[in-house]
């Protein structure tokens, strides 16, 4: 096994392992603080499939690849250094990490920022996977305007996603949603919803069906098929990285990284030295600017760490 740097002190100060908008973000901060940075990322990120990134001022409508080009772009300016690579395990001792690559290398840090986010857990429904991204969407803040005032649908499977159906009732008059056969409703948010011209559509999805150009329409089990332009649906996450568990963090009930703050700063985790920022935490909204906010709040909070190791 190659180790990367010598034998004295650790190889970098912070390990980002991940190098989305959080992770980018994060590195940002500590590159302009001087610090010697490695971020580890195999190119995986949580939103391939769309063609546009929304809502991120000055960036709206990017294209998610491009905006992480930029972001390499920027931090490589203050000598951060990048790996095409998985890091698959992680060991602390010592007040140092040592963080075994999937090229057979290792790499010891002093902290480490865990950027890997989450993965979105998809219905097995035919055509659902090949439409998401592309006529079926999570966010209506990223995805939204853009379908405004068509025939537009939601997929609501469980009670606690009813709230999300709201968000999308001010895009379109024309709104049905489709509850895949569950019982989600009570009488009352029943009524406050048919009251307001919104169909509640409670037969099982076949399939959806749709082109490269996004969704056309729902079939439904009962062999009808419901006209829609879009559908969207906030689908349960789970983290991306298995290193969340080999590291034995403790997740919430959305299988979210429990993070905590202190009086200077954010992203704590119970593992000492390690950090998590962006999608992955429970501290930080699923969205493109949450993600960079939380980043750059991490990558600050990071650093005062080393700042204040060095007076001890």
């Amino acid at each position: 096994m190659q180790l990367i740097g010598g034998s004295n002190g650790p190889d970098f100060d912070v390990l980002i392992i991940g190098g989305g908008p959080a992770g980018l973000s994060a590195a940002l901060q500590l590159g302009r603080s001087l610090r010697s940075i490695l971020i580890c990322d195999n190119k995986e990120p949580r939103n391939e499939p769309a063609a546009e990134a929304h809502g991120y001022l000055t960036r709206d409508g990017i294209p998610p690849q491009e905006l992480r080009r930029l972001g390499r772009e920027e931090v490589e300016k203050y000598g951060c250094e990048f790996r095409e690579s998985r890091v698959t395990n992680v060991n602390r001792s010592e007040n140092r990490f040592t963080s075994t690559l999937d090229t057979d290398q290792t790499v010891t840090s002093r902290k480490i920022v865990l950027a890997t986010g989450v993965s979105d857990m998809l219905p097995d429904t035919d055509g659902f996977e090949e439409l998401w991204g592309n006529g079926v969407y999570h966010c209506p803040y990223c995805h939204g305007y853009e379908v405004r005032d068509e025939p537009l649908g939601v997929l609501v499977t469980a009670p606690e996603q009813i709230e999300h159906t709201k968000l999308i009732y001010n895009l379109s008059i024309d709104l049905v949603v489709f509850t895949d056969g569950q019982d989600v409703f009570d009488e009352e948010t029943r009524s406050e919803f048919v009251e307001r011209g919104i169909e509640i559509e409670e037969e099982p999805i076949a399939a959806l069906n749709g082109t490269d150009d996004g969704l056309e329409s729902i079939s439904l089990a009962d062999g009808r098929d419901v006209s829609r332009h879009a559908l969207f649906y906030a689908p349960p996450t789970q983290q991306h990285s298995d290193l969340v568990d080999q590291l034995g963090l403790q997740v919430n009930e959305s299988g979210l990284v429990e993070t905590t703050q202190s009086h200077y700063g954010i992203g704590f985790t119970s593992v000492d030295g390690l950090f998590v920022a962006g999608d992955a935490s429970s501290e930080s909204a699923l969205s493109i600017p949450c993600a960079v906010a939380d980043g750059s709040m991490v990558g600050g909070t990071v650093n005062l760490e080393l700042a204040r190791e060095a007076f001890e």
